[in-house]
C-alpha cells in the first residue's frame, strides 16, 4: 500500500470515528413537537351544542386517565372520569339545575380528611359516604357548576396529549376529513427526547383543527439528548414508554340517563341500605353526579 493510499484511509477512518463521537454527543436532527405549532394550527377540541366524546390516556399499560362526557340540546350533562386510584361522575339534569357528584377513592386512609374538605366548601353538601372494604364513595351536592364545561376540559386533556410528537398529513384523503399520522424522531421540548414505533391516525373535520377522532401510540424516551443517553437510559431505566391515546367525538342527537345513584339518594328509598356506613345530612326531597381540567370535583 502506497503512502498516499495509507492517508485516504487514515482519513476515512478519522471521519467516521468523528462521525460516531459526534453521534453520542447529539442527534444529527431533531423536529419540532405539535405543541410548536402556532396555536390556530394545533389540534382541538369540535364545539358543538350536542356531543357525546370518550378518551382515555394509557402508558405502559396502566390508564392515567378514561373519560366518557356527554351534552345534550336541552341541558343534560354527564361525565366519567377515571384516574385510577379515583373515580369520578357528575350528572346535570339541565344547566341550570344543582351537580350531583360520585366520588369512588381506593385509599380510604383519607376518609376524614376528604370529608372535612368538602364539608368546609360553601359552594358543596355533602349528602352521603358510604365505606366498603378498600374504597370511600362520596356523594356530593354542588349548585354552582356547568358540567359542560367540565366535560369539554377533560376532552382538551385528552386532545393535548397528543401534542408530544408531530405529525404529517395524508394527502389521500377525502376533503371532508383530513388525517394525520404521527412521526418518529428526535423532538426537542424542555428536554430532547427520542420518539419511536409512532402508529396511528388523527381525523379532524376538513381543514379544521378539531378532532373528531384519534387512535396513536409512540413509545418515548425522555430524556434524550444524544445517542449515549438514549442508551443509558434504555439500559438502566423503564424507558421506552408507551404511550397510547384515544379519543372519539360525535357531535349528534344524544339524551343523558338520569343514574341509579342520584335517584336513590334523591328518594332516600336506599338511604339506609348502603352498605358500610354513612355520614353526611339525611335527604327527604326528591332530587333531579392534563392543564386543570382533570380536577372535576375539588378536594
Amino acid at each position: 500500500m502506497d503512502r498516499r493510499t495509507a492517508r485516504l484511509l487514515n482519513g476515512a477512518l478519522a471521519l467516521c470515528c468523528l462521525a460516531l463521537v459526534f453521534a453520542a454527543v447529539y442527534p444529527f436532527t431533531t423536529v419540532d413537537p405539535h405543541s410548536k405549532q402556532p396555536v390556530d394550527e394545533r389540534f382541538t377540541v369540535p364545539e358543538a351544542d350536542e356531543y357525546r366524546a370518550t378518551g382515555a390516556i394509557v402508558a405502559d399499560s396502566v390508564t392515567a386517565l378514561e373519560f366518557e362526557g356527554v351534552v345534550t340540546a336541552d341541558g343534560g350533562r354527564y361525565l366519567s372520569i377515571d384516574e385510577g386510584a379515583v373515580r369520578t361522575e357528575q350528572y346535570q339534569a339541565s344547566s341550570d339545575d344543582p351537580v350531583y357528584s360520585r366520588i369512588t377513592v381506593e385509599d380510604d386512609s383519607s376518609t376524614d380528611r376528604r370529608r372535612a374538605r368538602i364539608q368546609s366548601d360553601t359552594d358543596r353538601e355533602l349528602l352521603r359516604v358510604n365505606q366498603t372494604e378498600g374504597a370511600v364513595t362520596f356523594i356530593v351536592k354542588q349548585e354552582s357548576e356547568n358540567v359542560a364545561d367540565e366535560v369539554s376540559g377533560a376532552a382538551s386533556v385528552v386532545v393535548m396529549s397528543l401534542y408530544p410528537v408531530g405529525y404529517e398529513r395524508d394527502t389521500d384523503t377525502s376533503q371532508a376529513t383530513a388525517v394525520y399520522n404521527p412521526k418518529n424522531g428526535w423532538y426537542e421540548g424542555r428536554e430532547t427526547y427520542h420518539i419511536t414505533e409512532a402508529t396511528g391516525t388523527v381525523r379532524t373535520a376538513g381543514d379544521t383543527t378539531a378532532v373528531r377522532s384519534a387512535t396513536v401510540t409512540w413509545d418515548q424516551t425522555r430524556p434524550a439528548g444524544t445517542y449515549a443517553e438514549l442508551a443509558l437510559a434504555r439500559l438502566t431505566g423503564d424507558d421506552p414508554k408507551t404511550i397510547d391515546i384515544s379519543f372519539e367525538f360525535e357531535s349528534s342527537e344524544t339524551t343523558v340517563t338520569r343514574p341509579a345513584w342520584v335517584t336513590e339518594v334523591g328518594t332516600g328509598a336506599e338511604a339506609g341500605q348502603s352498605r358500610g356506613p354513612s355520614y353526611g345530612k339525611a335527604i327527604s326531597y326528591g332530587l333531579c353526579g392534563a392543564v386543570t381540567p382533570l380536577r372535576t370535583v375539588r378536594e
